[in-house]
């Protein structure tokens, strides 16, 4: 039986919940991208426009109306009973505003949006993006690289040998970014890709629509990295710099940031706080409570959960109850803690 068939028929025991019974809890939900209806990306980092408008409109109509982070947290720390959920996208891809912006609007709804300010600056395409372009552009139709000691062949004529290369090789890009930059351009030679990587990442004028939505903005670094190959000073400069550009290019307040890739520490929590941060999220699946507000580190790596296509899509396609049991959490139990290789 396939987990999502499983899923879809653990759903139907889930049952509804008054959300504003219980005591306070704050769903985070965690997106990416929101693409065009009849799109085929190779790298699938989110949802479809049909599928987000569906998921926002179910909340909406359980009483869950989608509020920033800096909201929902403001909502935990008054100690109202009940549940709230939170909207949030990593990035900053320009589709956040042609499309989720809108649909927010329509329901009345808001999210936060985690930019990676850096790139946006230079117009710069993130990692993943690059290795994506690399495939789909490649002049060669095989090739194979080295990494690590590891040899890797690649198959990239069809698009079945494309999607089974980007999975190999995401995994393997999770590393520092000076040996990163070496394993993308290794792979560009082996492939023959010369044109560069579109950067698909909002323009300041189109990312500024959303301070001015009432959207809250937060930080997701300069440049993307796994921050924990870096030394404290460089992980401050990233969140801290990045925080100060999305402030200096839209004038929205930043008060949060979001860990490239989930990828944090010890050193990462330290340097998120000493950048005067109120929070920061992670990929750890998972809701908040009060008590994660305390004086203690847990403001600085609080849970969000994914809900990707997938998740809400039962046999016959799109499925209010499997949202909602994804959002209770009914299916934790199913799922290993684990981190995505980008977002």
């Amino acid at each position: 039986m396939s987990g999502r068939l499983l899923r879809w028929l653990m759903s139907w025991g889930a049952g509804a919940r008054d959300v504003r019974r219980g005591p306070p809890r704050l769903t985070i939900v965690r997106h990416h991208r929101v693409f065009a209806d009849g799109e085929r990306p190779l790298y699938a980092l989110g949802v479809f426009e049909s599928t987000f408008r569906a998921q926002v409109e179910v909340c909406v109509r359980a009483g869950l109306t989608p509020v920033t982070v800096r909201d929902g947290l403001e909502f935990l720390r008054r100690g109202e009973p009940g549940h709230a959920v939170a909207f949030s996208f990593d990035d900053g891809y320009a589709d956040n505003v042609e499309r989720a912006l809108p649909i927010l609007a329509r329901f009345g709804a808001r999210a936060t949006f985690y930019l990676a300010a850096g790139l946006m600056e230079s117009r710069t395409a993130p990692w993943w993006d690059e290795l994506v372009a690399i495939l789909v552009r490649g002049a060669a139709e095989r090739g194979s690289v080295s990494w690590g000691g590891e040899r890797v062949e690649i198959e990239r004529a069809s698009d079945a040998g494309r999607r089974a290369a980007l999975v190999r090789l995401l995994p393997r890009l999770r590393a520092h970014p000076a040996e990163q930059r070496v394993r993308l351009d290794a792979l560009r030679a082996a492939l023959r890709a010369e044109e560069p990587a579109p950067c698909e990442l909002a323009p300041w004028a189109l990312a500024r629509g959303l301070a001015e939505a009432g959207m809250e903005l937060g930080s997701h670094t300069l440049t993307h990295p796994y921050l924990s190959f870096l030394p404290e000073d460089e992980q401050r400069r990233q969140l801290a710099d990045a925080a100060a550009l999305i402030r200096e290019r839209t004038g929205a307040e930043v008060t949060g940031a979001a860990y490239p890739n989930g990828d944090h520490d010890a050193v990462t929590v330290r340097a998120a706080r000493a950048c005067d941060f109120a929070y920061a999220v992670a990929t750890t699946a998972g809701d908040c409570a009060p008590g994660d507000l305390g004086p203690d580190d847990r403001r600085f790596a609080l849970p969000r959960r994914a809900l990707p296509e997938g998740a809400c899509t039962g046999p016959a396609g799109f499925s209010r109850r499997m949202t909602l049991a994804e959002l209770s959490g009914a299916f934790d139990a199913l799922r290993e803690r684990t981190r995505e290789a980008a977002s």
